[in-house]
């Protein structure tokens, strides 16, 4: 997908053309960047490969988890303050994982990736969880599993108690 910023293109759709209204080609306004108008097809086909990296590197985790004996409590939890990867127990503890999932080594290490923001994020959204699962009283902690695709082998790797949070 194209996308230019602070410059008109002879390609952008303009904003006051009545012929724009179309809603199969009605462009997307993200912030301050304007993305070129794509048909529904084009815009399938185009689906983050990141987006199904990371999808692929969730289901690797899980399963990759399951072998060590958690039990998956939930996938993808989304709630107002944010979203969690997987949510499961580990013995009598509640684990929340953050699934970071690289295809070369070059992107750095998976724990890298989870900074202070994103410890927050998560910490936030695993209060929430606990908060409306009544699971308040049980022990929790913070996992994060790096995946790693070479080709069609993929390699995962577990972070126990990756962050604390305090507070």
């Amino acid at each position: 997908m194209q996308r230019t910023r602070g410059t008109r293109d002879a390609a952008m759709v303009d904003w006051g053309d009545p012929l724009s209204s179309c809603t199969a080609c009605m462009p997307r306004r993200v912030a301050r960047t304007v993305w070129l108008c794509q048909d529904p097809a084009t815009r399938t086909a185009m689906r983050s490969e990141r987006q199904a990296l990371g999808t692929e590197g969730e289901r690797a985790a899980e399963r990759f988890l399951r072998r060590k004996r958690y039990a998956i409590l939930a996938r993808n939890y989304r709630c107002p303050l944010g979203e969690l990867d997987l949510v499961a127990l580990d013995g009598e503890t509640v684990v929340f994982v953050e699934v970071k999932t690289r295809q070369q080594e070059g992107f750095g290490a998976p724990l890298e990736a989870v900074d202070g923001r994103k410890q927050r994020q998560i910490a936030k959204a695993a209060q929430y969880f606990l908060t409306r699962h009544r699971l308040e009283k049980r022990d929790a902690r913070f996992d994060v599993v790096g995946v790693w695709r070479d080709g069609e082998q993929i390699t995962c790797e577990l972070v126990k108690n990756a962050f604390e949070v305090r507070g």
